[in-house]
């Protein structure tokens, strides 16, 4: 079974990527703010998860902002609150979460500053869907090698009977380590495309993830050669995800 790929691009970009991707990951941040963006996604008919944000903000969108773009775009599942290295906040959060949105429509977010942590953290929550983020245990200026090491082995240590899908993307070598790992079910990613934007093919390594992707993505001009390019590095990773 294939790893399922939602991808995330400018506003300007979603007509043309989003076909690429099998479902929509939503950012609840830019569906409250962007009205052409929200336009395109609640028009959408496919399956939707309503991301928190956290990335691209440096923490979530309240629960009242959450639950006005969900009651607006009516997604399969709201991914909860989380706060990078916060355990215990991110529990409370998903709590709270689970409230308003009912146990089977929340993901909840795998966090922890250790290993051990997050290990508690993923073992608190009901044997399910989860979500792990590709900076778990790490910090922003480390290397996505490190980062993409860091996840692989968290998930390791955790049992068959949860099922993951990965925040954001850290090299094509991860998924070589879900090879055997079914349960890693889904990513969302807007790599190949910032990757593509700038003229870089994405079988080289990222050098960093200091910069959300998505905001490095918005002001890099389109033209035919950077189409190209995110066409060829969406047609390579499509390969990796097996």
């Amino acid at each position: 079974m294939s790893i399922r790929l939602a991808l995330e691009c400018p506003t300007k970009m979603l007509e043309m990527v989003q076909p690429f991707a099998d479902f929509d990951f939503v950012l609840a941040h830019l569906y409250l703010k962007d009205e052409v963006y929200a336009k395109y996604y609640k028009e959408s008919t496919r399956f939707k998860i309503l991301d928190n944000s956290t990335n691209e903000l440096g923490e979530p969108c309240s629960l009242e902002d959450i639950k006005t773009a969900a009651d607006s775009l009516n997604p399969n599942y709201v991914v909860a609150p989380d706060w990078v290295g916060d355990a215990p906040k991110t529990l409370e959060a998903f709590s709270k979460a689970v409230e308003i949105f009912g146990l089977g429509k929340v993901i909840p977010v795998i966090q922890g500053a250790t290993l051990e942590e997050a290990i508690n953290c993923a073992n608190a929550y009901e044997k399910g869907l989860m979500a792990v983020p590709y900076d778990i245990g790490s910090i922003k200026s480390e290397s996505p090698e490190v980062m993409a090491l860091r996840r692989a082995l968290l998930i390791s240590n955790l049992p068959l009977e949860m099922s993951f899908h990965l925040l954001g993307f850290t090299s094509l070598q991860e998924f070589q380590f879900y090879a055997r790992r079914p349960n890693v079910v889904s990513i969302d990613t807007g790599v190949p495309i910032m990757l593509g934007l700038t003229g870089k093919d994405i079988l080289d390594p990222l050098d960093k993830k200091t910069t959300p992707t998505y905001n490095q993505m918005e002001a890099k001009p389109l033209d035919q050669k950077s189409w190209t390019g995110v066409c060829r590095n969406l047609a390579l990773l499509r390969k990796y995800l097996v």
